[in-house]
């Protein structure tokens, strides 16, 4: 073997060791492959699924301001908000602080307010509310173990079955898919509307409610969207139901939420969180289906209210408006 051609064969063993490519000039990995990992919403709902939250109470302390902006000048200025009050199974409010003191408390269709009254308030004006309480969980899972604290007596369920503002049960539209969804026992029937929901709606956050039939033609929408769809469809099935507004005590972004309520005959009022079983696997959504956390504040069960469509009145005032801002603040 020449010399040169020994040269020619440790000039390729040294390429070859040091990984160079000998056409290209660059550099290349011997490194095996990683395998693709899932998608993080994926793992993270896998993760959330393997340690589920088995907490059946939750202590909470919560902050609600609302900050005005006054471009009238009223002499009197006065301010309804609702608050919540203890459930039971629900929810028990052990302390209300206010600042400043409300007028009056009232209770209107199972809902509580607090008025507030301002004499020729200031351009800028804040209103504080502070909350104690005890949020349990409450689920169909626990409702089944329950049965027997459910009151005998069914309530005034007719509210709960109408045709009414963002919950066009009566539309043509709604109608057909309620009715192409088959036959079954009650609990299943809400099943295949809740998967039915879950399935067809795609979450975007938005401040603009769009009902039940803007929901189905967009197949889009924030929370609101999701109940209102939901309890559209039960009622155009029979089944009361209803949209539950108030709070999450776990949220990075948004707390206000709404969920739904469903009464079931062997049961009661039973809640079910629409965009939180909006998730691919169906084996997390069957665990949240019956599964809930002890993270709900309850505020208001009634979706179009006729108090809070009044709760702001100006007297004496010469131009201008009212702009409210509430921000929700967990410690």
């Amino acid at each position: 073997m020449t010399m040169e051609y020994k040269k020619i064969l440790l000039l390729i063993f040294l390429l070859t060791l040091f990984g160079i490519d000998n056409v290209s000039g660059q550099r290349f990995s011997r490194r095996r492959r990683r395998p693709q990992r899932r998608p993080r919403t994926q793992r993270v709902e896998q993760e959330r699924l393997s340690q589920r939250d088995t907490r059946l109470k939750n202590e909470v302390e919560f902050k609600l301001t609302y900050d005005f902006s006054i471009q009238a000048i009223p002499s009197k200025l006065k301010f309804i908000a609702p608050i919540p009050q203890t459930i039971p199974l629900r929810q028990e409010i052990s302390e209300i602080q206010y600042s400043p003191e409300p007028a009056r408390l009232f209770e209107q269709n199972g809902v509580k307010y607090a008025e507030f009254a301002f004499t020729r308030p200031p351009s800028q004006l804040r209103l504080q509310i502070n909350v104690k309480a005890t949020l349990f969980r409450y689920d169909l899972a626990t409702a089944k173990k329950k049965q027997n604290e459910v009151e005998p007596n069914a309530p005034d369920l007719r509210p709960f079955l109408k045709n009414e503002k963002f919950i066009e049960k009566s539309h043509p539209q709604i109608k057909k898919i309620a009715e192409s969804i088959p036959d079954a026992n009650q609990i299943k029937l809400v099943r295949q509307i809740y998967d039915y929901v879950a399935h067809y709606m795609n979450y975007v956050y938005s401040t603009q409610e769009a009902g039940a039939l803007g929901a189905l033609r967009k197949k889009e929408g924030a929370c609101t969207d999701y109940c209102d769809l939901f309890v559209a469809l039960c009622r155009a099935r029979d089944i009361p139901a209803r949209v539950v507004k108030g709070y999450i005590s776990e949220s990075l972004d948004v707390p206000q939420h709404a969920w739904a309520e469903v009464y079931l005959e062997k049961y009661g009022w039973v809640p079910f969180d629409l965009t939180y079983g909006d998730v691919e696997q169906s084996s997390i959504r069957n665990e949240r289906f019956e599964n809930l956390r002890p993270i709900y504040v309850y505020l208001t069960h009634t979706r179009n209210d006729e108090v809070l469509d009044k709760a702001i009145l100006m007297t004496g005032y010469s131009v201008g408006d009212v702009q409210v801002n509430l921000s929700v603040e967990f410690k």
